[in-house]
């Protein structure tokens, strides 16, 4: 009969497997294409990771701010905006005007070292000590210092002309910055909801995700770069008040060792204590040392808890690779991205473990 036919080829095997063999390799396609996607669009946004890091970075640190601000002023993007100069000002310009004084006096200090021999400085305060001085032309019946001293100083005068010449890069990403701080404080509910919306994860998950985002930017963000901006500035009023020369610069060594775990500021003050009192300027080494081990030791021990608390669950060698790690991998903003993965792996791998527990039961 023609119907039953029709019927038994309408539900032929054969069509029905060919059918979704179509299907199964348009969704092999779409796929591809989606992840072809998602690496051009990563290579796209890469030269500009560091501004978009710093951005989310201050938006989550300035939201309570941003809150207040909203509700003084009806209008978003009139807050936005004096939101955003409010960063600039109290925020960016410092920190550009400190590496540009930074960049200053390391190309100050390597003409120095060329114009003034350092080896000669020396033997002049080493007449003082004998045994020092003794084992110091031991070494020079050896080593070249002066020609050593030379090749240093012109690699840190190069170093700092790098460093004065990035200066513009660094305004730029500061502007390109502020461009989407604005727009994330102006269109922070479309944000978050798209954020929330494309998440494949449940609810309850993507807000647990976002909590511990948003809890290690503040720990790193308050414990490691607020309390590294004290210490490094403390380091740099004691180098000034001593007349050490490059306060400047040591002051941001000091902040950047701060925030290493396992390092500290004592790596630089520590030493120049030493090379005072080898010098003679006893008062000098006594000060530096009673201030660094009471003042800018103290002061880690007693910021921290208080910023922090234990809001950053992560063991500290876990965070000290996590720092190096991200520097290594993403150059200045790992500082934030370094930890931020970490805690994103470690609470993903938490998602898995009670899937497989509820699973199991």
């Amino acid at each position: 009969m023609p119907t039953r036919s029709s019927k038994s080829e309408s539900t032929n095997p054969a069509d029905t497997n060919q059918w979704a063999n179509r299907q199964n390799g348009k969704q092999f396609v779409l796929v591809g294409v989606t992840l072809l996607a998602l690496i051009l669009s990563a290579m796209l946004i890469w030269p500009f990771l560091a501004a978009l890091t710093w951005a989310v970075t201050v938006a989550v640190v300035t939201h309570g701010v941003w809150k207040w601000l909203c509700a003084k002023i009806a209008r978003p993007s009139i807050a936005a905006g004096i939101a955003v100069v409010a960063v600039a000002l109290t925020v960016l310009l410092p920190v550009i005007f400190v590496v540009y004084l930074a960049a200053t006096e390391v190309l100050e200090t390597a003409r120095a070292w060329q114009e003034q021999s350092l080896v000669s400085w020396l033997n002049d305060k080493l007449t003082d000590f004998p045994r020092l001085e003794s084992l110091w032309k031991r070494l020079e019946e050896n080593i070249d210092f002066t020609a050593v001293v030379q090749q240093v100083g012109q690699r840190v005068q190069s170093i700092g002309t790098i460093v004065v010449s990035g200066i513009a890069y660094t305004v730029f990403q500061a502007a390109l910055m502020l461009f989407v701080l604005y727009y994330l404080y102006r269109d922070e509910n479309q944000a978050t909801a798209a954020l929330r919306q494309f998440s494949p994860l449940t609810h309850d998950e993507t807000e647990r995700l976002l909590d511990r985002i948003n809890d290690t930017i503040h720990a790193t963000i308050y414990g490691s770069m607020v309390v590294a901006v004290v210490q490094g500035s403390l380091g740099c009023f004691i180098f000034w008040v001593l007349g050490v020369p490059g306060a400047a610069v040591w002051g941001v060594a000091m902040g950047l060792l701060a925030m290493v775990p396992y390092m500290g500021t004592f790596m630089i003050w520590a030493p120049t204590a030493v090379l005072l009192a080898l010098g003679g300027h006893w008062i000098q080494a006594v000060i530096l040392v009673a201030w660094g081990v009471l003042v800018i030791g103290l002061i880690d021990n007693l910021l921290y808890p208080t910023l922090v608390g234990g809001r950053l669950r992560q063991h500290t060698v876990v965070s000290f690779f996590a720092i190096l790690g991200g520097i290594s991998l993403f150059g200045a903003s790992g500082i934030v991205l370094g930890p931020v993965l970490v805690s994103t792996t470690f609470i993903l791998l938490e998602f898995w473990r009670e899937r497989a527990t509820a699973a199991a039961t």
